[in-house]
């Protein structure tokens, strides 16, 4: 991919493959994103070494700059048949693991925020990951970081499952087909966001989670499937 990519033409953001030079901000970003959060089980902290293991590997970490400050950044990773490959967490054939990629995590300074930046970090890496390949790509998403639930839904990303993933947190599996467009299903349901018990039930019928809609109290999440079997 090139080196650097402006966003929609404008000199103030680009993106940047990152390297072993942008250490040092990568990690002080995170301390600055940690430090402001609201929800401390929203994002988990990385420890160094991730990313040390990260760089190394080609196209995996991309960073957002505005005017040479690293205000964003982005991974993606590549589990091929590792035991915490998400597919396997929804029903991915086992041939087909090797074809699955992984994106997060993605953080983005809070003074940087509501911007769109969210989804055009992701876009462009959605558009490498295409180009190298790969057919499905899976998230994992603190089920009360709205933001972050609605940028990958704006993305065509589908929440898929509801369980205690890394670090026994409570996650949304968000999954992306590049191969096709997710289509919106024939019946729905709405359900509270907090009600994560309900979610992990619809989602137990064979229902996913394609939109998220605020509300008066917080936000809800809309879940669909094709057909009704009764």
């Amino acid at each position: 991919m090139a080196n650097v990519t402006k966003i929609d033409g404008s000199s103030e953001y680009d993106i940047q493959v990152l390297n072993e030079s942008h250490i040092a901000q990568i990690l002080y970003l995170q301390e600055t994103i940690v430090k402001n959060l609201s929800d401390p089980t929203s994002y988990y902290a990385e420890p160094t070494p991730f990313f040390h293991k990260q760089i190394a590997i080609e196209n995996s970490v991309l960073g957002l700059f505005q005017k040479k400050q690293l205000i964003g950044f982005h991974i993606a990773s590549f589990p091929g048949l590792d035991e915490e490959n998400l597919g396997t967490d929804i029903g991915i054939k086992q041939e087909e693991l090797l074809q699955v990629a992984q994106v997060g995590p993605l953080a983005v300074h809070p003074e940087h925020r509501k911007r769109g930046l969210f989804s055009r970090l992701l876009e462009r890496h959605l558009q490498v990951i295409k180009e190298m390949g790969y057919k499905h790509v899976c998230a994992t998403v603190a089920p009360a970081n709205y933001p972050s639930i609605k940028g990958f839904i704006s993305n065509s990303f589908a929440i898929k499952q509801l369980k205690i993933k890394f670090n026994n947190l409570l996650r949304y599996v968000m999954y992306l087909d590049l191969e096709s467009n997710l289509e919106r299903p024939k019946y729905s349901v709405r359900v509270l966001g907090a009600d994560t018990e309900s979610q992990k039930f619809m989602i137990s019928l064979g229902f996913y989670g394609y939109d998220v809609l605020k509300n008066e109290n917080g936000f809800d999440i809309i879940l669909g499937r094709d057909e009704i079997k009764v």
